[in-house]
C-alpha cells in the first residue's frame, strides 16, 4: 500500500497531471477523487486541509470529480496528501482521458451496497412477519429468540457491511473536527442498532432489526438517487462548455475516413473537415482551400481564406469546402482547450456566496445534532423507545446537501450557458457582482464604435493620398487599412513603394517617391516640426469641432492635405446603453479620442456628458476605473464594470471589479478580464447582467426551497409524526428537488419586447 502512495512522488505516474511550480513557489495539481457522493464530502476535505501543514488548498469540484491541490512541498509530498485523503475515505488517481470511468466504478459500487441492503432487508422482513405472526398465533419462546436473534444479525450485517460507507465518513468527520452529514446519520444508525441489540438480548420491546435493514437499504437509496443527478448535472455543465466537436473524421491509411473520438486522435493524424463543420483540433492545412470563420477565437466576423499550410484552430468553422488538416495540438493542449480550461476552472472557485453557504451547511450539521439530543431529552420521560426512534428520524432527514449544492451548481450552470453562448466566463463571481447596480464604463473605439474608420472627406492636395497609402501599407492599423482601402478605391497612383518608413504614436513617416512624407495627427507634426499653415490648420480645427478626427497629410515639412475619419457606432451600441440604464446602472466612456470626439459619439449613444471622458492615457482610464472599484471583495461600494478591448485596455480590464473584453483575442482577453466576448456584440452586457440577476434568484430560490424543507422536516421529526423509514424516504427529495430546480432554470431569459 505504501507503494501505490509512494507512486504519487513521480511523474512517469502522473503523467501530464504532474505538479506544476506556481509563482510563489508552491506547487499546484489537479487530481481525479473517487469516493464523492455529496457535497459534505467536500467540505470533509477542504476543512481537513485547512488543518493539515503545508497543504496550502484544496477546492474539490463535484461537477467532474476532481480537486485542486496547492501545497508546499519543503512541507508535505503529494503522496502524503493521498495517504491523508484515504484515511478520509477518499481515492487520489491520475486524471483519465475516460473521466466517465470512475463515475461508472462508483456507481456499481453503490448498487452492489444496495443489492447487500435489499437483501438483508427482504429477509428480514419475513422474519419480522413470521415472528409477529407466530406471536399471536401463540408462538414456542425458543422460536421467538430464535427469529430475533436470527433477524437481529440480518439487521446488523446491513449496517455494519453496506451501512458502513456512513460510519466511515463519520469516524473521519470526528477525526478532523468536521460536520459531515454521515455524522447524523450514522449516529441514528448506532441509536437504533443500539437498542435492537439490547431489546435481543434481554428479551424485551422491540428489536428494530427490520427497521434497520430496511433503513440502510432506503438511506443507500437516496444517496444513489443524489449521486446520479450530481451525474446528471456535471455532465449538463459538460456539455455546455463543450464549444469544439465530439468527434472527428480521420483519414486512415487507405486514405478512408472513420468518424473517432477527438480524445483518441494523435499529433501528426489527418483529418477532413467539410462545409459547416467547426475544426476539432489545431492543425495546418494539407489539401484544400475554403473560407473560415473564427469569430469564436478572435472575435473578427469577417471570413478569411485558408490554403495549404495556413493555420486553423479547433472552433473555427469551415464555411465552403471540404479540407484536410494535419493535427497539431488536441483537446487541452489547443487554443480552444487552454480558454476553456480557464472557463472551467472558475466553476470550482469559492465566491463569496459559495464560501456563506458553506459555512451554512457546517453550522447546520452540529444545529441537527444538537436537536436530535435536544428531541431525545424532550421525549425520554415519556417513552424512551419513542425518543430513540424520534431523535433517529430527525438525525436522517436534515440534509444539508441541497443546501451546499445549490449555489456551486447555479454558478457553474450559469457559466457553462454563458459559453454556449460564446460568453467567456473565468471568474464565478462576475455573476455575484453584475447582479447588483454600479457603474459601466465603456471603450469608444472598438467597443461602442466598429472600431474600422473610414474617410469621409479629404481637404487639398488628392496625390498625397496615394504618398500616405504607401507609407501605411507597412503598417497594421485600423487608421492605415482606412487611408490604404480610400486610396484603392481613388484615382491616385497606388503603386508607388514607400523607404524608411517610422511608426510613432501619434502617426508614421518615411520617404516615398523622392518627398518626406509623414501622416498622422497634430501632435505628429508639432514633434517632427512640420509646418500646418494657416489654411489647414483651420480645416483641422472645424473638423475637429464637429466631432470627427482629422488626419494631416505632409511632404516635405508642409501640410498639404487633411483628411476627415469616422469610426461608424455599432448598430446596438445606442439601444444597449439605453437598456443598462433602465436596469439601474450608470453608463459613462473612457477613450484615448479627442475629446470632440468622445462627445459627438456620447451624445449619439445617450451617455451623460458628465460621464464621458476624452484624451485620456492608459494609466488615467486605469486611475478612473480604481477609484469606483471594489477589488477587496466588500459590499459597501458599488461594483466598477469596464468593457472595452482585450489587448489595448488590458490595465484598465483588470482593474475594475468585472472586466469584459469584447475584442481582441481570447487568451489575451482571459488573461485581463474575467468575461471574454467572441461576437463582439454589446447586447451581451445587458444579457450577462440580467443573467446574473436571474442567477441570484435561483441561488435564493433554492436556498429557499432546501431551508423550508429541512425547517418542515425537522419539526415533524420533533413531534414524532415521522418514523425512521419516512425520513429515509424523505431525505434525498430536498437535493432532488434543488438540482432539477437549477438544470430547469433559464438564465440567461431573453427581455421581452
Amino acid at each position: 500500500r505504501r507503494q501505490s502512495f509512494e507512486a504519487f512522488d513521480t511523474d512517469d505516474f502522473l503523467g501530464k497531471a504532474k505538479p506544476r511550480e506556481l509563482s510563489n513557489g508552491l506547487l499546484t495539481a489537479t487530481l481525479a477523487i473517487h469516493g464523492l457522493h455529496c457535497a459534505a464530502c467536500a467540505w470533509l476535505i477542504e476543512n481537513a486541509a485547512l488543518q493539515t501543514p503545508g497543504l496550502i488548498e484544496a477546492r474539490v469540484r463535484l461537477n467532474d470529480h476532481t480537486i485542486r491541490l496547492v501545497y508546499d512541498s519543503k512541507q508535505l509530498k503529494l503522496s502524503q496528501i493521498a495517504q491523508l485523503l484515504d484515511r478520509l475515505g477518499y481515492e487520489l488517481a491520475p486524471p483519465t482521458h475516460m473521466p466517465d470511468e470512475h463515475f461508472r466504478n462508483e456507481h456499481r459500487r453503490l448498487l452492489i451496497q444496495i443489492a447487500i441492503a435489499g437483501f438483508c432487508a427482504a429477509n428480514a422482513m419475513w422474519i419480522a412477519i413470521a415472528l409477529y405472526a407466530g406471536e399471536a398465533g401463540g408462538l414456542a419462546a425458543q422460536h421467538a429468540v430464535f427469529l430475533r436473534m436470527t433477524g437481529s444479525v440480518l439487521g446488523l450485517a446491513a449496517v455494519v457491511f453496506p451501512g458502513r460507507t456512513f460510519f466511515k465518513g463519520a469516524f473521519a468527520a470526528i477525526r478532523t473536527r468536521t460536520p459531515h452529514m454521515d455524522l447524523p446519520v450514522a449516529l441514528g444508525l448506532a441509536v437504533g442498532s443500539t437498542v435492537g441489540i439490547l431489546n435481543a438480548i434481554l428479551g424485551r420491546g422491540a428489536v428494530y432489526f427490520d427497521s434497520l435493514a430496511v433503513l440502510v437499504f432506503l438511506l443507500l437509496i437516496g444517496r444513489w438517487i443524489q449521486f446520479r443527478q450530481q451525474h446528471r448535472a456535471a455532465r449538463a455543465v459538460e456539455l455546455l462548455l463543450r464549444i469544439t466537436p465530439q468527434h472527428a473524421n480521420r483519414i486512415n491509411a487507405s486514405s478512408e475516413t472513420e468518424t473517432v473520438l477527438v480524445d483518441n486522435l494523435e499529433v501528426g493524424d489527418r483529418v477532413r473537415v467539410l462545409p459547416g463543420e467547426s475544426f476539432p483540433v489545431d492543425g495546418v492545412i494539407h489539401r484544400g482551400k475554403s473560407t473560415v470563420d473564427r469569430s469564436l477565437l478572435t472575435g473578427e466576423s469577417t471570413p478569411i481564406t485558408i490554403e495549404v499550410g495556413d493555420e486553423v484552430l479547433a472552433g473555427m468553422v469551415n464555411l465552403s469546402r471540404s479540407v484536410d488538416i494535419e493535427t497539431e495540438a488536441v483537446g487541452s493542449d489547443s487554443r480552444a482547450g487552454k480558454i476553456m480550461q480557464a472557463v472551467d476552472q472558475a466553476i470550482g472557485e469559492r465566491i463569496p456566496i459559495i464560501q456563506l453557504a458553506d459555512r451554512i451547511g457546517g453550522v447546520f450539521v452540529m444545529v441537527v445534532t444538537l436537536l436530535a439530543v435536544m428531541t431525545f431529552l424532550i421525549w425520554v420521560s415519556t417513552d424512551w423507545l419513542a425518543a430513540a426512534e424520534n431523535a433517529t428520524s430527525l438525525l436522517i432527514v436534515a440534509c444539508p446537501c441541497a443546501l451546499a449544492l445549490a449555489t456551486p451548481l447555479a454558478i457553474a450552470i450559469s457559466i457553462g450557458r454563458a459559453a454556449k453562448r460564446k460568453i467567456f466566463v473565468r471568474d464565478g463571481a462576475v455573476f455575484q457582482q453584475m447582479a447588483r447596480t454600479g457603474v459601466i464604463w465603456f471603450d469608444k473605439t472598438g467597443t461602442l464604435t466598429e472600431g474600422r474608420p473610414n474617410i469621409q472627406e479629404l481637404h487639398g492636395e488628392k496625390r498625397a493620398l496615394g504618398l500616405a497609402a504607401a507609407l501605411e501599407r507597412e503598417c497594421c492599423h485600423p487608421i492605415a487599412d482606412a487611408i490604404v482601402t480610400a486610396a484603392a478605391h481613388s484615382d491616385c497612383d497606388n503603386n508607388l513603394v514607400a523607404e524608411s518608413v517610422e511608426v510613432h504614436d501619434s502617426g508614421v513617416t518615411g520617404v516615398c517617391g523622392g518627398s518626406r512624407v509623414a501622416v498622422g495627427n497634430r501632435l505628429l507634426m508639432q514633434t517632427r516640426g512640420i509646418d500646418v499653415g494657416v489654411s489647414m490648420g483651420r480645416i483641422a480645427e472645424s473638423v475637429e469641432a464637429q466631432g470627427v478626427s482629422p488626419i494631416m497629410i505632409a511632404i516635405d515639412g508642409w501640410v498639404v492635405t487633411v483628411i476627415t475619419l469616422a469610426d461608424p457606432i455599432k448598430h446596438d451600441a445606442a439601444g444597449m446603453v439605453s437598456k443598462i440604464r433602465q436596469m439601474g446602472w450608470r453608463v459613462g466612456m473612457l477613450s484615448g479620442d479627442n475629446s470632440a470626439v468622445v462627445a459627438r459619439v456620447a451624445n449619439q449613444v445617450g451617455i451623460e456628458p458628465t460621464m464621458a471622458y476624452g484624451d485620456l492615457s492608459p494609466e488615467q482610464k486605469v486611475n478612473v476605473v480604481k477609484k469606483g472599484a471594489i477589488k477587496a471583495g466588500g459590499t459597501n461600494k458599488t461594483p466598477v464594470i469596464m468593457v472595452g478591448d482585450g489587448a489595448n485596455d488590458a490595465a484598465a480590464l483588470a482593474a475594475a471589479d468585472v472586466g469584459i473584453a469584447v475584442r481582441g483575442g481570447a487568451e489575451v482577453s482571459l488573461q485581463a478580464a474575467p468575461v471574454y466576448v467572441s461576437a463582439g456584440e454589446l447586447s451581451v452586457v445587458a444579457s450577462l447582467i440580467r443573467a446574473a440577476r436571474s442567477s441570484r434568484l435561483l441561488i435564493y430560490t433554492t436556498f429557499g426551497v432546501s431551508i423550508t424543507y429541512n425547517l418542515i422536516a425537522v419539526t415533524l421529526a420533533v413531534m414524532g409524526q415521522i418514523s425512521p423509514l419516512i425520513a429515509a424516504i424523505l431525505m434525498p427529495i430536498s437535493s432532488v428537488t434543488v438540482l432539477t430546480i437549477t438544470l430547469a432554470w433559464p438564465v440567461f431569459m431573453e427581455q421581452k419586447k
